[in-house]
């Protein structure tokens, strides 16, 4: 059988998959690190025995809308010169809006 710290490190694969998708300037490299979360969360729901929801969310996720996302950036061929220029110009409204999630969820979850 599994041992169950395989489900923690598998648990981790995926919330730095995640960060990793939202972190990365190349818009290709974040698909394949979204590519790499659904393959572990299907890797996950299989090892606790969902089978059929793990199964189905590699077809659907993976083989379909993971590929659209990838076919469809590279049509566009966005170049990295274009990524680059306008790098920090949002990050106040990041932080402004992070402040506020922060605050509602703090407020529906006290910890």
């Amino acid at each position: 059988g599994y041992q169950p710290f395989i489900l923690d490190i598998i648990s981790l694969l995926a919330i730095l998959s995640a960060i990793m998708v939202v972190l990365t300037n190349n818009p290709i490299v974040s698909v394949l690190f979204l590519i790499a979360l659904f393959v572990n969360i299907s890797g996950y729901l299989m090892l606790i025995g969902i089978n059929f929801i793990g199964l189905s969310y590699l077809l659907v996720y993976i083989g379909a809308v993971s590929i659209l996302f990838l076919f469809v950036l590279m049509l566009i061929n966005v170049r990295l010169s274009e990524l680059e220029s306008h790098r920090n110009n949002s990050l106040p409204l990041g932080y402004i809006v992070g402040i506020v999630i922060l605050y509602f969820l703090n407020r529906a979850i006290p910890f």
